[in-house]
């Protein structure tokens, strides 16, 4: 009986027809487990999430390092970088909190009670996924308007677009956070035994879809006639070139996600057939937070190239020959030795000054603006050599 085609074809037609979906729920879950069939469960997203979500981490991590060692001003591509990853942070700690509790798991092998708390955990994950999305669209046109700001044209542009994503951001989020009448019929519907309606999840979800990725094609386009005139050092083409492949990427995982959609939304066993759609939605997330970053990592290149060179001197010094040059016999880079030869008189004084640059105290400027927190040592030398009358002052 188990394993007959024919009478589980028409045990099943018999039970859709006569009974409520907890009914037909409890009874499949009775048949499968007396048959030894197991549910079907798959938590391969994991790996997946955790990978690009750290990367993402990393982005926003080395985001804020390189703002603070360069001193630009926190301004509101910042802002909403940051509420982006918060958005990031709550989709993924929700989704890993309820995958044990049946998240990727056929909904017949769910308890009933824990099923309404996995559709109010998804109802909270598409609210996060559409306002997490707007805003990283949303910080890579304020870094635009930082760049572009000087061209009206072009700041023109940017303004209509961040509002046109404002705009839709808040319409979608409603759309879902009200889109049921009464309220909580989203994770009571379910069952059938509730009296309510909804918009189609449907349609929102295509309509979003296809509106973004047809930004996302326009956010690309905006910079570009004004990056063409700008005579930009083959380091900085590269830099943009990279931005622009992510900017790709995440247009190719919107389209990716869109043959996800339907299999969701028109599901039978939504629990199970969430995890693909869930995924995608994740990865385009964390995808654009590592592209609105990026643009921010040329900050980084002189403290890093700054460290490597100290960390190269300073290994040389100590694998290298001692030439005398501390002051004799005493071995201290402080001491002072005076040497005459009848007429001829030589001074050789060997000192070692810690400078630490701060810009508050600097009186010399000793690094570009941005950069004065670097602290160094600089080895100053001060000859000065004294021969019959004739002085010499070098500094090395």
């Amino acid at each position: 009986m188990c394993y007959d085609r024919d009478f589980n074809a028409k045990a099943t037609t018999c039970i859709s027809a006569n009974c409520t979906i907890p009914e037909a729920l409890f009874t499949k879950n009775l048949t499968s487990t007396s048959c030894g069939i197991t549910s079907g469960t798959n938590h391969s997203f994991i790996p997946i999430d955790i990978t690009f979500f750290t990367v993402a981490a990393i982005s926003v991590f080395l985001r804020a390092i390189a703002r603070y060692l360069a001193r630009v001003p926190v301004w509101w591509d910042d802002f909403t970088i940051i509420l982006a990853f918060l958005c990031c942070i709550a989709y993924t700690t929700i989704a890993l909190i309820i995958l044990p509790r049946g998240l990727g798991t056929d909904i017949w092998a769910i308890p009933l009670d824990t099923i309404i708390l996995i559709f109010k955990a998804l109802y909270t994950l598409y609210i996060l996924y559409i306002t997490g999305r707007h805003l990283v669209r949303m910080s890579i046109l304020f870094f635009y308007l930082r760049i572009f700001s000087h061209i009206p044209l072009a700041r023109r542009l940017i303004r209509l677009t961040i509002l046109f994503f404002i705009a839709c951001c808040i319409a979608f989020d409603f759309a879902i956070m009200f889109g049921c009448a009464p309220f909580d019929y989203y994770w009571t519907m379910w069952d059938g035994q509730h009296e309510g309606h909804c918009i189609s999840i449907n349609a929102i979800f295509w309509s979003g879809a296809i509106i973004v990725i047809a930004m996302d094609f326009w956010v690309i386009l905006i910079p570009l006639p004004f990056i063409v005139r700008m005579n930009l050092p083959l380091r900085k083409k590269i830099t943009t070139g990279i931005m622009f492949a992510l900017g790709i990427l995440v247009i190719i995982i919107s389209l990716y996600r869109l043959r996800t959609i339907n299999q969701f939304t028109q599901s039978q066993n939504p629990t199970l057939d969430f995890l693909e759609v869930g995924i995608w939605s994740g990865l385009e997330n964390y995808v654009g937070i590592t592209c609105a970053c990026l643009p921010n990592f040329h900050y980084l290149r002189k403290p890093v190239n700054a460290w490597l060179n100290r960390l190269s001197y300073h290994k040389t010094r100590s694998s290298g020959p001692t030439d005398g040059r501390s002051g004799i016999g005493s071995g201290h880079p402080g001491s002072l030795d005076n040497t005459k030869f009848g007429s001829d008189r030589t001074t050789t004084t060997a000192t070692t000054v810690d400078v630490e640059r701060h810009a508050s105290e600097s009186q010399v400027q000793l690094s570009r603006p941005g950069w004065s927190d670097i602290a160094g040592s600089v080895d100053i030398e001060l000859d000065t050599r004294n021969r019959l009358g004739t002085g010499r002052t070098a500094w090395s």
